[in-house]
């Protein structure tokens, strides 16, 4: 790793770190970098904030240094300063465009493009209040229902209908699976559910303003999602019925203490290789599972790659975030 001042001047290469970890998450495209030094370490007092921290694939910006004893503890952000940097005071909007659209629109001048994007649905995206060309990109993600990936070194972005693959792999106990922690809840949980848009639009599905999942339970549960940026019912129909596929069965996480077999061997690559967003299926005797889920964050230690885990989940937002979210931002 390499570390640079305040003004992006070349410090020197790290030596004598511990603890490195990177951490990346699905759902925003951010991540984080952690790594402990010695107090006594040559470049000690050169490590500080708003100093940055570059690896092969990232650029970070240090945003905390803890003192504890003989080792201090570093944590830094994903380098996104200039779209951060990208002020909108009196807010941002962009009407019925693509994601790609929007977020051309919303970095224009600080550097960074839009290099890929497969996804072409046309949505609205308005934020009213302050806020930055960062503020716009998290919000598409949520109203595209997209995967965004930045290159903080190249300063591109990919945007993904989905993100990541279906290689195949698989995690079981007893061979490359220690730990499983395991998290599941119904709190969000519905079966029915009422969208609305602006002026009072609603959905006339055979006489119906409501669409149905009864695919975990036949119990009817029903909620309603009101989101004034939607003008076209075909448009609230089809983004209704993404959410519903969600919050229709019980949210479930699991934390995955994983053995990395993909570089253990070449015989095992093809199948254990694992990467953010990708699909795996988890095996479980112990606890009765055998699930699919995606890999929705990932932390990895570079140093000592027996220490990593994985985060597996069934959805990406749940409807308490998904109602959050439109409620603070339409």
């Amino acid at each position: 790793m390499e570390l640079y001042n305040d003004l992006h001047e070349k410090v020197c290469i790290l030596s004598g770190i511990k603890a490195t970890c990177i951490t990346s998450t699905l759902k925003t495209g951010d991540k984080e970098i952690t790594f402990e030094f010695r107090r006594t370490n040559r470049f000690a007092s050169s490590i500080k904030e708003e100093g940055y921290i570059r690896t092969d694939k990232d650029e970070f910006v240090i945003k905390q240094v803890e003192p504890s004893g003989e080792w201090f503890k570093c944590t830094g952000t994903l380098n996104v300063e200039e779209l951060e940097g990208k002020q909108y005071p009196q807010g941002f909007e962009t009407v019925e465009k693509t994601v790609e659209q929007c977020l051309t629109e919303a970095v224009s001048g600080t550097g960074w493009r839009v290099i890929r994007c497969d996804v072409t649905k046309k949505r609205t995206v308005r934020i009213e209040q302050n806020c930055s060309a960062w503020d716009v990109a998290q919000q598409a993600i949520t109203t595209y229902r997209c995967e965004i990936v930045f290159d903080s070194i190249c300063k591109e972005i990919s945007i993904y209908e989905k993100y990541g693959e279906d290689r195949g792999a698989y995690f079981i106990e007893r061979l490359n699976l220690k730990k499983l922690q395991v998290q599941s809840n119904s709190y969000d949980f519905a079966t029915r559910l009422i969208p609305v848009g602006k002026d009072g639009l609603m959905l006339n599905v055979g006489g119906k303003n409501y669409i149905e999942n009864y695919q975990y339970s036949k119990k009817v549960k029903t909620m309603t999602w009101k989101d004034e940026r939607y003008t076209d019912v075909v448009s609230l129909k089809e983004d209704a019925e993404a959410k519903l596929d969600e919050i229709s069965k019980p949210y479930k996480s699991y934390t995955a203490d994983v053995v990395n077999l993909a570089e253990q061997s070449e015989e095992h690559k093809e199948v254990f290789s694992i990467a953010l967003g990708d699909t795996v299926l988890l095996i479980s005797k112990s606890t009765g599972i055998r699930e699919s889920h995606r890999i929705v964050k990932f932390y990895e230690y570079p140093q000592t790659r027996e220490k990593n885990k994985v985060e597996l989940a069934n959805t990406r937002l749940s409807f308490e975030e998904v109602q959050k979210t439109e409620q603070e931002l339409s």
